[in-house]
């Protein structure tokens, strides 16, 4: 059984992550950043499309590597299966 104030500790961390649309966010700055690829834009990095964290309390937020591998984040390319 999960206590109200753990509870309310992770409603403030999803808060704070902006869960579960941050998921949604990944895919979308993965298929923005495939488009650019395709354009030809050279040195492109999946943070490049991600909109900015909210900063609450000062901390360190994670990189949009370190959130893509925390949801494990494994795109698969259009020629396998």
């Amino acid at each position: 059984m999960l206590p109200e104030s753990e509870f309310r500790d992770w409603q403030r961390y999803a808060a704070r992550r902006m869960l579960p649309s941050r998921r949604i966010e990944l895919y979308l700055a993965q298929i923005a950043m495939q488009v650019a690829l395709l354009h030809g834009v050279q040195n492109v990095d999946l943070s490049d499309f991600m909109f900015d964290p909210i900063d609450v309390d000062g901390e360190d937020e994670p990189t949009a590597e370190e959130e893509a591998a925390f949801f494990d984040f494994k795109p698969r390319n259009r020629g396998e299966a």
